[in-house]
């Protein structure tokens, strides 16, 4: 019996969902909108102010390759070579990539590639 709690414990930890990374993020680009959406169409939100630290969880990716885009190896979509990219502040809203800074943005940029290492 003991045996089989143990079996279901490992799967219901097995089964969640991994949880996301987030980074810190500063904003170098002036007061910049937060928009509902990953593009310049979607609705202004609020605005955030210029030397600001901010969440990110998730940046959008380019295929340089190609004019409208594609999916990489490993599954994730990837925007036109001219595409502007885009960075969620979880629970907020979608910034534009080139008016923040910091070091672990590629870490939450899905890769265009599948594998380890390349």
């Amino acid at each position: 019996m003991r045996h089989l709690a143990l079996a279901a414990a490992i799967l219901a930890i097995a089964t969640l969902p991994a949880a996301a990374m987030t980074i810190t993020a500063r904003v170098s680009g002036g007061n910049i909108a937060v928009h509902a959406g990953p593009h310049d169409r979607y609705e202004i939100l609020g605005r955030v102010a210029d030397g600001t630290e901010i969440p990110i969880d998730e940046c959008t990716q380019v295929d340089s390759d190609r004019r409208f885009g594609s999916f990489g190896d490993a599954g994730y979509p990837l925007w036109g070579r001219n595409a502007t990219q885009w960075c969620h502040i979880p629970d907020t809203g979608w910034v534009r990539r080139d008016e923040i800074v910091g070091r672990g943005l590629v870490n939450v940029t899905p890769p265009d590639f599948d594998g380890p290492g390349w």
